[in-house]
């Protein structure tokens, strides 16, 4: 189990952690969604290590009834696959169901749940017949606990007494100081560099684990496709490679830009990232049957750099899924609410700050305005609710913390403006904007003009407002809490359908329909 210390830094950091954290832009934390969930019964006993039998036979950690005879099945590598609490496994929870009415069995390859981070065992409950996990190890290598050693000795980490798996994260082995902000004095050239070489290594071990795990699978199932959906992108490694092994046809999903500047960590912003982010991506997409993006944006920027996948590319952006929702229960509180992780450039300041001022100019109590979230409760390590103080809104704000999905669920339902913090890129489109247009609320994208969350959201009822933009942040607020006082209520941005998942999930099962028959007529002419 790990655990977050005190000061938001991990205690016992995975090899998955070390190379995911940079990229989230936050700490590691427990790999419990809640205290509740300590237990996963769920799961089916794990044999040896990487997934497999002691004979050597991989066994799933968890599945579900079995489908006789599927028209289709497809190997799934994904990383943060369910039970993970990760935003992007809920894209792919609903393409399996939606896959299984077509016809379609899914095997994925994943991350044990032990190495996955927050978990919603709820999640299971959703994945339809036909589905088998498998997992591998995101324990750290030798080489990595050797250089923990080596870095305890040099006196630049944790104590030389304790053990190499419980050392903080990896980028700081160059003897940084953590407490230092990374885009500060203490991020030179050379650690930046070196952070990078780490990071890559990391992920490189971990894309050879899935994709070992990957082709024990293909060497006794046959599978139509491959498919591969990070980030992790070390997932497109692991996939790249089970395909070129076994001679089959690989959808990528790249739900995020990999490298491009603007999906840089800042810790690791050097021509050593650069370069071997753009290698691991010139490969992974010449070797790609088909790129799948979430973005005309960002399907726009993946044929400017490789104009060869004209033709290869599609737009399947996330979708409104159709679960039963509870109730709204707005009341006579007005709540600013927002649900989710804080990463890849997510900064609530200027929210608070424009929160701050509503509640002074309306002399609002808590009783009749505040500011909830629920999920990440630290922003850079720094905990939300000391934020929020420091901006003005005082016992304004709660935190919530991770909970299970039914609750979330229960938590929006209750929220009167949904906030959607931005992401460092401006091609995609963050996937908990398709969550909240189920609500009846009001939405207020925070999000740059001109980007794929603004041209999406262009011709709706919602505010995309610039992230920085306190002034402007603030009118939007103080305008739906003068609606909310005169008695207005919102209504769902999806009320029509227009984003329903059914629309998008239907283009990708087309386009990988048509993949798996070309590769079969191959297959028998050849």
């Amino acid at each position: 189990m790990r655990r977050r210390s005190s000061h938001g830094a991990p205690s016992a950091p995975s090899l998955r952690s070390e190379m995911t954290r940079a990229v989230r832009n936050t700490p590691p934390v427990s790999s419990l969604a809640n205290e509740g969930d300590r237990t996963a019964p769920a799961f089916s006993p794990l044999g040896s290590r990487n997934g497999a039998s002691p004979g050597g036979d991989p066994i799933a950690f968890h599945a579900t009834a079995p489908v006789t005879n599927p028209l289709r099945r497809g190997l799934l590598v994904f990383f943060d696959f369910a039970p993970s609490a990760e935003v992007g496994a809920l894209r792919w929870i609903s393409l399996v169901g939606c896959g299984a009415e077509r016809g379609w069995a899914f095997d994925v390859v994943a991350l044990e749940p032990q190495f996955m981070g927050p978990l919603d065992m709820t999640r299971l409950e959703r994945l339809p017949p036909g589905v088998r996990m498998f997992g591998f190890t995101g324990e750290n290598p030798a080489w990595y606990r050797a250089m923990l050693r080596a870095a305890r000795r040099a006196g630049w980490v944790g104590t030389v007494g304790a053990k190499p798996s419980e050392a903080p994260l990896g980028g700081h082995l160059d003897g940084s100081d953590r407490t230092v902000a990374l885009g500060g004095e203490d991020a030179s050239l050379w650690r930046r560099a070196f952070r990078s070489r780490v990071h890559f290594q990391l992920a490189d071990a971990l894309a050879r684990r899935a994709a070992a795990l990957g082709s024990r699978l293909a060497a006794k199932n046959r599978y139509d496709i491959v498919v591969s959906s990070g980030p992790p992108h070390a997932a497109h490694d692991a996939a790249r490679r089970i395909a070129a092994r076994h001679a089959l046809p690989i959808v990528m999903d790249m739900r995020d830009p990999w490298s491009d500047d603007s999906a840089m960590p800042s810790e690791f912003r050097s021509d050593t990232w650069r370069r071997l982010a753009q290698r691991h991506e010139r490969d992974c997409v010449s070797a790609a049957s088909l790129l799948v993006v979430t973005s005309k944006a960002h399907e726009e920027l993946q044929v400017a750099k490789y104009p060869a996948l004209r033709g290869r590319v599609r737009t399947v952006m996330n979708g409104a899924d159709r679960e039963p929702l509870p109730p709204s229960r707005i009341a006579r509180r007005f709540v600013v609410g927002f649900a989710g992780m804080i990463y890849l450039g997510r900064d609530p300041r200027p929210l608070f700050e424009a929160a701050a001022r509503v509640a002074r100019a309306t002399g609002a109590t808590p009783d009749e305005f505040g500011v909830e979230f629920m999920g990440d409760d630290a922003c850079e390590g720094i905990p939300l609710t000391t934020i929020a103080a420091e901006a003005g809104l005082g016992e304004h704000f709660v935190a919530h913390g991770f909970r299970p999905r039914r609750d979330a669920l229960q938590f929006l339902a209750g929220v009167s403006l949904l906030v959607s913090l931005p992401l460092r890129t401006t091609v995609t489109i963050p996937a908990k904007l398709f969550e909240y247009m189920r609500f009846d609320a009001w939405l207020l994208a925070l999000a740059e003009p001109a980007g794929a969350t603004e041209a999406l959201l262009r011709d709706t009822e919602a505010d995309v407002i610039a992230p920085y933009d306190v002034d402007g942040i603030e009118r939007v607020i103080a305008k739906r809490f003068a609606e909310f006082r005169a008695g207005i209520r919102p209504t769902s941005l999806n009320h029509d359908g227009r984003f329903d998942r059914s629309t998008q999930a239907a283009l990708f099962f087309d386009a990988a329909e048509e993949l798996a028959a070309r590769s079969s007529r191959r297959t028998a002419a050849g």
